[in-house]
């Protein structure tokens, strides 16, 4: 790749993706090392599955990127229409205010994603995203 074609602006976008998804990352693995593996014990068990599930699937959206960016991009808006929603409406129900805290960073980055997924979308490819005009 030509990196003088790049679009930088293209490449931000790309790359607040690729942060937002490794602090999702960080953050589930920092919990199964606090907590153990499905450790969220304090919930429901399908929502421990799915918290503990995003150490696997949050990477897992990194890696789609750079392999197959359509599914990428749809995976991306699924996780984040879950996360927020399911711990919006846990967090407020239960009282668990460190769940509602974690939305204060998780509700920008989720409106990231909606806002640029459909532009995203029109690509092929990671390379075809970050040199296009």
């Amino acid at each position: 790749m030509d990196f003088s074609k790049i679009n930088k602006r293209n490449l931000i976008i790309i790359s607040i993706y690729i942060i937002g998804f490794s602090i999702g990352t960080i953050s589930h693995s920092i919990d199964i090392a606090l907590m153990g593996f499905l450790g969220y014990t304090f919930a429901p068990f399908m929502l421990n599955v799915f918290w503990t599930s995003l150490v696997l699937i949050d990477p897992l959206t990194i890696l789609l990127l750079f392999l197959k960016f359509k599914p990428a991009i749809l995976l991306a808006a699924i996780i984040m229409i879950l996360d927020i929603s399911i711990n919006l409406i846990y967090g407020l129900y239960s009282s668990q205010y460190l769940i509602l805290l974690g939305l204060t960073t998780q509700i920008p980055f989720g409106i990231f994603v909606f806002i640029t997924a459909n532009r995203l979308h029109g690509s092929h490819s990671i390379t075809d995203f970050l040199t296009k005009k």
